[in-house]
């Protein structure tokens, strides 16, 4: 199957007939950004061109684009024939569901850094670790197989995987550091002062 085989299991186990994707969303279910034409032609989402891969890709899974929508950079597919396939198991149906809007969006081809920063404000983990590579090769050999299961069962590529648990593990980070500092806009609100070592943790009270 080509590169773009995550996409059409991803129709494939649609039960509606129809979906629409922003570009992100098409790229969080691949695993690497779409191509710069992607971006710029209607084209490129044409059902009629022979020969290219991202046309196989909805086609293998008996579905057609009906419509892209370049400015709001988003495209609508609808099953044209067949019916949806057996669901996957429980702990792989996460790759299956329709992955949220702006959550990881990955950079298209000629989009500056610059940009991407402006897009989202600062770049996610996750962009960061797509753009820089991660040689999996060099893991041990149980981080490495715990991380090629994990992907399989996520539909990603292993680098995509170790993008989404740093980005995850990143999200944690960033509820823990808001909690902290909701305590400390809590207590500056009340008369008297107050110890900030005790409310960062760094002293009993």
């Amino acid at each position: 199957m080509g590169k773009y085989a995550p996409l059409t299991r991803f129709l494939r186990e649609r039960e509606e007939n129809s979906v629409t994707l922003s570009f992100g969303q098409i790229e969080e279910i691949l695993g690497f950004s779409l191509p710069g034409s992607a971006y710029k032609y209607p084209s490129w989402w044409a059902n009629s061109a022979s020969g290219q891969s991202q046309i196989r890709g909805w086609k293998d899974a008996g579905w057609e684009t009906r419509g892209v929508d370049l400015g709001g950079r988003r495209v609508t597919f609808v099953r044209v024939r067949g019916e949806p396939v057996a669901r996957p198991a429980p702990e792989a149906m996460s790759a299956r569901t329709l992955p949220a809007e702006g959550t990881t969006r990955r950079t298209p081809a000629g989009v500056s850094s610059s940009a991407k920063s402006i897009r989202g404000g600062a770049s996610t983990l996750e962009e960061d670790v797509l753009a820089q590579g991660v040689d999996v090769a060099k893991l041990p050999p149980q981080a490495r197989r715990l991380l090629e299961s994990r992907a399989r069962a996520r539909g990603r590529k292993a680098r995509a995987e170790i993008a989404a648990i740093l980005n995850a593990a990143l999200e944690e980070e960033r509820r823990r550091l808001a909690a902290v500092l909701a305590e400390i806009r809590e207590r500056t609100q009340r008369p008297g002062a107050f110890d900030l070592l005790v409310v960062l943790g760094r002293k009993r009270p």
